[in-house]
């Protein structure tokens, strides 16, 4: 099997998942909630095609003695001479996937919470992971009071 293509493969995958991210940051920001939804599966398979893809490029590497290390990828690939270029390619769209997938959580989190804290004002109701010392979930009075407003 070529070198080259499991890797190339893999970076075409990795750059589907930074579009896909991509446009979840943009429907995030746009408040836009069936683009959300939409993404999700879209999302979802992809990094399940990204997991296959990947698994089958480790077993590849430690078939033939190799760690899985950047240090050992990249005297396999040196070994099998071929060009190191995909595997650099690879590892900077890995990087920012990380950390836009990581900024897309926060997004996500925060506008959760914030939620939360509106249903729990608008209808009165505490949200069910506040808890006090016995164990009974509590509302603040400040709810309790728009609540009944």
């Amino acid at each position: 099997m070529n070198v080259s293509h499991p890797l190339q493969v893999l970076c075409q995958q990795s750059l589907k998942l930074l579009d896909l991210l991509l446009q979840e940051r943009q429907a995030l920001q746009d408040n836009h909630l069936s683009t959300l939804t939409s993404l999700l599966s879209v999302k979802e398979a992809c990094v399940q095609t990204l997991i296959q893809l990947e698994l089958g490029f480790r077993e590849q590497v430690q078939r033939e003695g190799f760690c899985l290390d950047s240090e050992g990828i990249s005297a396999w690939l040196e070994r099998q001479r071929y060009s190191q270029l995909p595997w650099i390619q690879l590892k900077a769209v890995l990087h920012i996937v990380r950390d836009l997938n990581g900024i897309n959580g926060t997004v996500i989190s925060r506008a959760e919470r914030n939620t939360q804290r509106l249903l729990e004002i608008i209808t009165g109701q505490p949200q069910v992971s506040t808890y006090c010392a016995n164990g009974l979930h509590s509302a603040s009075q400040l709810s309790r009071a728009y609540g009944r407003a």
